[in-house]
């Protein structure tokens, strides 16, 4: 009997999922994600006064990323078990980083090219 490897027989795989347990952040984690959240507010506001188009995109984009970070570095909290303080400070930091360093180096450069676009528009060289 010859077996062809393009057509492997099926395997018996259970198509229900396993449950799930309910995250449960703890009171550092909140006041960490308030902190983060407020930041990215205050910058926002701080944009405004120079476009208001990047204030709401910094706003929205910023709000977005801190909840995804804050609920993927959560998740990971969840099925490492670690204790309260400074290692889980450390994850959420480690879960954000990228995402600070990628948008806020984004946003940089928007803000950066929009001043220099009104710089060269009123004196122009």
């Amino acid at each position: 009997m010859t077996r062809d490897i393009y057509d492997p027989t099926p395997l018996q795989i259970s198509v229900n999922m396993p449950e799930t347990a309910p995250l449960r952040p703890t009171r550092h984690d909140t006041i960490f994600l308030s902190i983060v959240l407020g930041l990215v507010l205050f910058l926002s506001l701080w944009a405004f006064f120079l476009d208001t188009s990047v204030s709401i995109l910094i706003a929205l984009g910023g709000c977005l990323v801190v909840l995804e970070s804050w609920h993927t570095a959560l998740l990971f909290l969840e099925r490492r078990e670690a204790e309260s303080g400074r290692p889980r400070l450390l994850i959420h930091i480690g879960a954000l980083l990228p995402w600070v360093m990628i948008l806020g180096s984004a946003a940089l450069v928007m803000l950066g090219l929009f001043w220099l676009s009104d710089y060269l528009y009123y004196n122009p060289v």
